[in-house]
C-alpha cells in the first residue's frame, strides 16, 4: 500500500511537471549548464595543476630527494653523498620507491664565442635517466646521447636561444670543484630538451656524471632523486628513509618541501571546489526556489480540494518534494552525462593550446592540458543539488501553510 502510494505521488509528480514542461525544462538546464562548467574547471584546473606537479617532480627534483642537510643553505659540492652504496641498498628494499638515480648538481658559467650566462649544471647517467625522468621524451632536436667519448651536453632550449646555439657547437662550462678549483671543459652539444621545468629550460645542461665527478674530484653524488610509486606516499617513504639512514648529516625531502607553491597550489584547488560547489548550491538553490514558489501559489486552491477529500499536508509536501527532485535530477543527471563525456574527452586527447604554448612554459605548463576525472566532483555536485532542492522548497511549504489550503477552495481561480 505505501509503495502503491508512492508511486501514485511520483505520478502527479511528473504530470504537473509535464503539464509545466516550459518552466521545468528552463530550470533542468540550468543546472545542467552551471554543473557542466564545475565539472571542466575543476577536472582542467586540477588536469593542469597536476601536469605541473609532474614536470617539476619528474624532471627535477623527484617525490623525494636524498642530500647533505647543508647544501640547501651553501650549493657547493663539498657537501655531497659519500656512501651512495649503502643508500641504494636501502632504496632497492624500499616497496613504495619506483627508481631512484644519483646525480652531480653544480653551479657554473657556460659560455660560447659571443655570449655567457650562469648555468646549473647536472652530472647524470642516461640510461639511468630513461627508466626515471625519461628526458630522451623531451628531446626536440639532436640524440638522446653525450657521443662515443661523452663528451656531449644537452641544453634547454631557452638556453640554447640565448646562447644562439645549435646542434653540434661547442660551449665552455665553467665550474669549481670539491678543492674550489675553477675548472673547465669543453662540450659539444647533442640535444636540445624542453621539458617545461623552468629550471632545466632556462638554465639546465645535462652531462655525463663520470665526466663531471672527474672534473670536481667527487666521488659519490650531491643528491638521490627519488620517485615512488603513488607521489602520495611521500611523507610515508621519508619517515621510514629516515628512521633507516644512519648518517646524520643526510637528509630526505618530500617535493612538498620544495616546492612549497606546488603544495598551495593543491591546497588551492580543494577550496575552489569548495566554492564551485556552493556556486552551484546557491545557483540551484534559487533556481528551484523560484518555480516551487510559483508553482504552489497557483495551486492553493488545487491543494485545498486535496486536502478536504482527506489528503495529508505532508502528503502535499511529499508531492512538492518530489516534483523539485524531479526537475533537479534530472538536470544532474543531464550535467553528469554531457559533463562526464566532456572530462573523459579531454583526459585521453586533451585540450590543445599549442598556439600559446610560449606563455604556458614560461610558467613550466604543457600547452596540451589533458583533465582528470575524480568520483568526488560527482558526489559533490549532487548533494550540493540535493541539499539545495531541500533548502528551496522549505520556504514555499511554509508559505503554503500560511495559506491554509482549505480556506482558499472558496477564493475564485
Amino acid at each position: 500500500m505505501f509503495k502503491n502510494l508512492e508511486l501514485l505521488y511520483f505520478k502527479m509528480a511528473l504530470l504537473h511537471l509535464f503539464r509545466r514542461r516550459g518552466r521545468s525544462i528552463l530550470i533542468s538546464l540550468m543546472i545542467a549548464i552551471s554543473l557542466i562548467g564545475l565539472l571542466l574547471m575543476e577536472g582542467m584546473y586540477e588536469g593542469m595543476m597536476l601536469q605541473l606537479t609532474q614536470n617539476s617532480i619528474k624532471t627535477g627534483s623527484g617525490t623525494l630527494v636524498i642530500e647533505d642537510k647543508k647544501l640547501r643553505a651553501d650549493p657547493n659540492i663539498k657537501y655531497n653523498i659519500k656512501e651512495t652504496q649503502t643508500l641504494a641498498s636501502i632504496l632497492d628494499k624500499e616497496p613504495l620507491v619506483s627508481s631512484y638515480v644519483l646525480r652531480i648538481s653544480q653551479k657554473g658559467l657556460i659560455s660560447t664565442a659571443g655570449f655567457s650566462q650562469g648555468v646549473s649544471v647536472s652530472g647524470v647517467d642516461l640510461k639511468e635517466e630513461a627508466k626515471h625522468s625519461e628526458f630522451q621524451n623531451y628531446i626536440t632536436s639532436g640524440e638522446y646521447s653525450f657521443g662515443a667519448r661523452e663528451r656531449g651536453a644537452i641544453i634547454g632550449y631557452r638556453l640554447a636561444k640565448k646562447l644562439k646555439v645549435d646542434i653540434g657547437k661547442k660551449v665552455i662550462v665553467t665550474m669549481q670543484d670539491v678543492n674550489n678549483e675553477v675548472v673547465s671543459v669543453a662540450l659539444k652539444v647533442s640535444a636540445i630538451i624542453k621539458t617545461n621545468n623552468i629550471a632545466i629550460d632556462a638554465n639546465g645542461l645535462l652531462m655525463d656524471i663520470n665526466l663531471l665527478r672527474s672534473l670536481t674530484m667527487l666521488h659519490g653524488a650531491t643528491e638521490i632523486s627519488v620517485l615512488l610509486k603513488n607521489r602520495d606516499d611521500d611523507l610515508l617513504v621519508k619517515q621510514s628513509l629516515e628512521q633507516k639512514i644512519t648518517d646524520s648529516n643526510i637528509a630526505v625531502y618530500s617535493y612538498k618541501e620544495l616546492y612549497p607553491s606546488l603544495h598551495e597550489s593543491e591546497a588551492f584547488m580543494q577550496t575552489f571546489s569548495q566554492i564551485s560547489s556552493a556556486f552551484i548550491f546557491i545557483v540551484a538553490t534559487l533556481g528551484i526556489f523560484g518555480v516551487v514558489l510559483v508553482s504552489v501559489l497557483e495551486r492553493v486552491r488545487e491543494f485545498g480540494i486535496m486536502m478536504a477529500i482527506g489528503t495529508q499536508f505532508r502528503d502535499i509536501v511529499r508531492l512538492i518534494i518530489y516534483e523539485s527532485l524531479l526537475i533537479t535530477m534530472s538536470g544532474y543527471l543531464l550535467g553528469a552525462v554531457i559533463g562526464g563525456s566532456l572530462l573523459w574527452y579531454f583526459s585521453i586527447y586533451g585540450l590543445d593550446l599549442s598556439g600559446f604554448s610560449d606563455a604556458f612554459s614560461i610558467f613550466g605548463m604543457d600547452s596540451n592540458i589533458k583533465a582528470t576525472i575524480k568520483q568526488e566532483y560527482f558526489t559533490s555536485s549532487f548533494l550540493s543539488v540535493l541539499f539545495a532542492t531541500i533548502a528551496a522548497t522549505i520556504i514555499p511549504i511554509r508559505t503554503l501553510k500560511k495559506r491554509n489550503p482549505i480556506e482558499s477552495i472558496q477564493e475564485r481561480v
